[in-house]
């Protein structure tokens, strides 16, 4: 099959200068800089291969993926459910040819045996999504406009309410700190536990992901690590919120349950948006929607996942096991009640 675009290994020197080489494409991100591809080899396992987009003896993009065996079938992840990473993609300018980059990406899938192609990234454009075949896996999310110089534009975007919240945190002498201490990922950590205990959930990861997330992240000054503190020095509300050149991203934020009627988490969220437009970062993706979450001005816009199969007993063998993976989260989620109505919960925390 002949395409416009031939999607081709790296060489090793254009591997070296990765970060450097994918920066200036308009759809490249924090989720596809070498920091949170090391961030997943070390929590997932697995392993990330890259590749240049060429157009005849014209570079036109970069792609990476890592390809993962689920049973008897391989399945390309950019990136792959459950990553904890809201998308990858194609590294590209939004001219390019999206028609002729899917044809080149299912020559590699022939290629490579793949029988599951996932991908994710807001510019890929549905109706050539759909035309190539690809499933949609529909959701949204809350996207906040950051204006870098104005911040009276991002206060009266929020709703009166939040307002309120925040000067009552202000009142209530809260104070803010960014840092770089790991010591945050505990703090962290350990208000994120206490909040799922309380609601009756299972943790939804380990505490090691939360340290490496950090570790990785902060030391290429693409994370905002925030703490929230009262008027003794407790912390009482954290913030994990990695970013890029022109974006900021909700990744995680807890506090404890016996200090919200001082709003700790309005005064991080508000904190959060002014430092992004200080460094000035034009968007905040809330990764996702909610009560909370709509508080703070932003647009609801889609957030698309995108899958394709090679043939219909892949379809069938990945839902399948996608199911089964969804009762053992239903059932991981329902222990810790049974568990809590037992007061037995201690045993297990």
């Amino acid at each position: 099959m002949t395409t416009r675009y031939r999607i081709e290994p790296l060489e090793t020197d254009e591997s070296a200068r990765w970060d450097e080489l994918i920066t200036p494409y308009e759809t490249a991100g924090v989720f596809h800089r070498n920091p949170w591809l090391d961030f997943l080899i070390a929590t997932r396992g697995v392993e990330f291969r890259r590749w240049a987009i060429r157009e005849g003896h014209r570079t036109q993009g970069y792609f990476c993926g890592a390809i993962q065996r689920k049973g008897p079938f391989a399945a390309l992840g950019s990136p792959l459910t459950g990553w904890q990473t809201p998308f990858m993609g194609p590294i590209v300018n939004r001219d390019v040819d999206f028609g002729g980059l899917l044809d080149a990406l299912d020559v590699l899938a022939r290629e490579e045996h793949l029988a599951v192609v996932e991908l994710g990234n807001p510019q890929l454009p549905e109706n050539v999504m759909r035309a190539a075949g690809y499933d949609i896996k529909p959701a949204c999310t809350l996207l906040v406009r950051l204006t870098p110089g104005n911040q009276a534009a991002m206060w009266n975007g929020l709703d009166s309410k939040c307002r309120n919240q925040v000067r009552k945190a202000q009142k209530s002498r809260l104070t803010i700190d960014e840092t770089e201490s790991p010591d945050i990922v505990d703090e962290y950590y350990d208000q994120y536990t206490a909040a799922m205990h309380n609601r009756g959930l299972a943790v939804q990861y380990p505490r090691d992901h939360a340290h490496r997330l950090f570790s990785f992240l902060i030391k290429a000054d693409l994370l905002f690590a925030l703490r929230v503190r009262d008027q003794a020095g407790r912390v009482l509300a954290t913030g994990l919120f990695p970013h890029d050149q022109r974006a900021v991203y909700y990744w995680a934020g807890a506090s404890w349950p016996d200090a919200r009627e001082l709003c700790p988490n309005d005064f991080l969220q508000w904190h959060l948006m002014c430092l992004a437009a200080e460094r000035g970062l034009t968007r905040y993706d809330m990764l996702g929607t909610g009560h909370f979450k709509s508080k703070f001005g932003g647009t609801l816009v889609p957030w698309t996942r995108w899958r394709r199969f090679r043939g219909p007993t892949a379809r069938w063998a990945w839902h399948a096991y996608e199911l089964c993976v969804a009762k053992r989260r239903e059932i991981a989620r329902r222990i810790p009640r049974l568990l809590t109505r037992k007061g037995t919960w201690s045993q297990y925390a």
